[in-house]
């Protein structure tokens, strides 16, 4: 009776960490610890100024993330979005485009992620081939394409149109959060309430249950790899013009971001919760964490260090998030 009455009183506090588990991804935990330190330590970090710069940072990301975010969420993968982003920046930074109108400047890198979207769609959906595979050879014939267009040289100068989209403000609001964020509600609306959405989760919570039900596997994977390369090219459209240049070296680290962020957000293969909201947070946080290791002074390896213990922590209570709803 005594060794009772002393162990009950952890089980109240055990369910409220389970339950505070299951609500917050991840990404939202990392945000209030960075807040903390940044309190502490830099508190110039969470002016209006810097706050605006980190979510203008976050806006391209925060679409490579989204991209990655809808295909785990169906048991898929890309790794292509990198690719994406590069064939993205040279098209809007060519002289291939450089004559055309403004919406033909801004259509033809979208139409571009669609393409790509669709091929990769296309050989995992219909072809049934590895989505690793395919998305990997997709992005790395991308990125030789592009280098072998430009010589290996970086092209010219960002369209204005595409610099007005990355950098330019509305109303003292940055024109790339307000795209990334109107964007993440049209997301959030559609999950949870087209039958695009309740495809998504059926079939990332049990992909031979869903095809065995006579649901449409094959046509929602298609439709995902379409809209993440759809997601992809916005994104790496925005970063053309907070950039502003050319470069061949761009998207190296999208798709390690994309999962991490990912992850971060709460989604493990097949599923996870608050999805968009994780998604937003986790891309806010990612450039929160480099501008404050920055402002600290912190070596390149030691980010990098700091940046995997902050996903491989984040990959741990994710799936103990899992397990408890399990």
């Amino acid at each position: 009776m005594m060794a009772m009455t002393e162990t009950a009183p952890s089980a109240p506090r055990q369910v409220r960490l389970v339950g505070l588990l299951q609500i917050c991804p991840p990404s939202i935990w990392l945000v209030a610890g960075l807040i903390a330190v940044s309190l502490a330590l830099v508190p110039t970090l969470l002016s209006s100024h810097f706050q605006w710069v980190i979510l203008r940072q976050a806006a391209p990301v925060g679409f490579a993330i989204c991209a990655q975010l809808l295909l785990m969420r169906c048991n898929s993968i890309d790794l292509s979005l990198g690719g994406i982003f590069l064939l993205t920046n040279y098209l809007t930074t060519s002289s291939l485009l450089s004559q055309m109108n403004t919406v033909t400047v801004v259509a033809a890198p979208l139409l571009a992620g669609i393409l790509v979207g669709g091929v990769n769609g296309y050989f995992i959906a219909v072809r049934r081939a590895s989505s690793v595979v395919v998305t990997l050879a997709m992005g790395t014939i991308l990125t030789g394409l592009v280098l072998y267009l430009s010589s290996g040289n970086p092209p010219g100068s960002a369209h204005a149109a595409v610099v007005w989209l990355g950098r330019d403000r509305v109303a003292g609001v940055p024109v790339a959060v307000v795209v990334w964020l109107g964007a993440m509600v049209v997301m959030a609306l559609c999950l949870r309430w087209l039958v695009y959405g309740r495809m998504v989760r059926a079939i990332g919570a049990n992909p031979t249950a869903a095809l065995i039900s006579g649901l449409p596997v094959a046509r929602t994977y298609f439709a995902s790899h379409v809209l993440a390369g759809l997601l992809a090219a916005i994104g790496g459209l925005l970063q053309a013009g907070y950039i502003g240049m050319g470069s061949v070296r761009l998207g190296f680290d999208v798709v390690m971001v994309s999962i991490a962020g990912a992850i971060l957000g709460g989604v493990t293969f097949g599923g996870g919760r608050r999805s968009i909201v994780g998604a937003v947070a986790a891309a806010y946080a990612l450039m929160f964490l480099i501008n404050l290791m920055t402002a600290l002074r912190f070596a390149e390896p030691s980010k990098l260090i700091l940046q995997g213990l902050v996903i491989a922590v984040a990959a741990i209570i994710a799936n103990l998030s899992s397990r408890t709803r399990g």
